[in-house]
């Protein structure tokens, strides 16, 4: 009997782990032979496909520490191969979650945690006068393009198998009138967040989409959320409105203060031209992702500079200069630690006037500690004649940056 209980209340609380852990950086994209560098191409493709898809913001990819970062994209891989779609040769590739979730970070864009709402998907397709639902497996343009976009964000769908219970349980009028009860009925057998119901004619979209449990749909006061679009896109449009919205109440910002970052002081600086000439070169860099300003004083100035590399390389990055001159490096918050006192026996005497006794006087058995706090770099500028340089456009930066491979590389 216990055994039974125990089953019933699984079966109860079943729907509540409908959330699914979506694979957030790997992607497979189609190379562009007809291009001079196609692997290249597809390595930045992926990883903008990646950066959206983890971070839920479509516009990701045009935020300036984004864009450095993709002319580096080879430095975010962690797996590349070659597939095939058709008679199309692909590259498979996996990106480094850590490295990709640290420039998101640096970026201060949102993250989409990889826990999302399953969305259960009741599609009715209008052909003159017959109306169907789309099933998992039907032969439907308007369904392939939904999954294919919502692979591309991230967002999980479930449709329908379409066995006898499916065939059985359903009234299509219902769902195309919108009543809600028959909707939720219908959808309780699938673990799902999520239901959404579209009505098409062609290209034509009107869909609603219920943000809860099926139990609670048609009972609950919660309204849905509805929306329409037409055009050879429709379906793309759909789920990347989907998709922006559960994003937008799922993401969360984390501090770049997470990020790695270094401490940079530079000495002998004439003038204000010479700091604003520090800065833009800092900025400039590809091992940067961020400057912060963290102190002026008199001709120095200090800096945090969130980096996109190893404090090594950033380092060497800066000694490169024309106008730095590294200098030894500087601790401002070390400490001096003293050592605590304790009890050891020495030849010590007092007279007291029932004799002399022996006493044990405290001593310190260790130097102080001198504790070094986190070093600054310090570089000497020195200033140079300046001459405005043209600002170098993106497109110029991957074409620099993007060494091509033709060989399958496991990083």
């Amino acid at each position: 009997m216990r055994h039974l209980v125990l089953f019933a209340l699984g079966l109860i609380s079943a729907p509540a782990l409908a959330l699914v852990n979506v694979d957030l950086y790997q992607t497979e994209v189609v190379l562009d032979q007809s291009i001079e560098k196609p692997d290249a191409q597809a390595r930045v493709e992926g990883m903008k496909e990646v950066i959206v898809r983890a971070s839920g913001d479509q516009t990701a990819t045009n935020n300036s520490v984004v864009k450095k970062a993709l002319g580096q994209s080879a430095q975010y891989l962690s797996q590349i191969s070659y597939g095939q779609q058709g008679e199309q040769q692909t590259r498979q590739m996996v990106f480094n979650s850590s490295q990709i979730q640290s420039l998101l970070n640096q970026a201060q864009l949102a993250t989409w945690p990889s826990e999302r709402a399953n969305v259960l998907v009741w599609l009715i397709e209008e052909a003159q006068s017959d109306r169907s639902i789309a099933w998992q497996y039907s032969d439907s343009a308007l369904l392939t393009q939904m999954k294919d976009e919502a692979q591309s964000r991230g967002l999980p769908l479930t449709v329908p198998v379409g066995d006898f219970a499916d065939v059985t349980g359903v009234n299509i009028a219902d769902f195309w009138g919108g009543f809600a009860r028959p909707v939720g009925e219908a959808s309780e057998r699938y673990p799902a967040d999520a239901v959404l119901v579209i009505r098409a004619r062609g290209n034509d979209l009107r869909w609603t989409l219920y943000d809860q449990k099926p139990a609670t749909i048609g009972i609950t006061r919660q309204a849905p959320l509805t929306g329409s679009h037409n055009g050879a896109n429709s379906a793309e449009k759909m789920i990347n409105d989907i998709s922006d919205y559960y994003a937008k109440n799922s993401a969360v910002v984390v501090s770049s203060e997470s990020s790695e970052s270094v401490k940079v002081r530079f000495t002998s600086l004439d003038n204000a031209t010479d700091f604003f000439i520090v800065e833009r070169k800092l900025k400039l860099l590809s091992s940067v992702a961020s400057v912060d300003i963290l102190d002026i004083r008199g001709a120095e100035v200090t800096f945090k500079v969130h980096l996109l590399s190893s404090k090594e390389a950033f380092e060497q990055a800066v000694a490169r200069l024309d106008e730095t001159t590294p200098m030894p490096a500087q601790y401002d918050d070390k400490k001096v630690v003293e050592p605590m006192p304790v009890e050891v026996p020495v030849n010590t005497t007092a007279e007291t006037t029932e004799g002399a006794i022996i006493v044990n006087d405290p001593q310190p058995i260790a130097e102080p500690e001198v504790i070094m706090g986190e070093p600054t770099l310090v570089f000497e500028w020195q200033s140079q004649a300046y001459t405005p340089e043209p600002q170098e456009t993106v497109e110029t930066q991957l074409e620099v940056s993007e060494p091509d491979t033709d060989t399958n590389t496991e990083f």
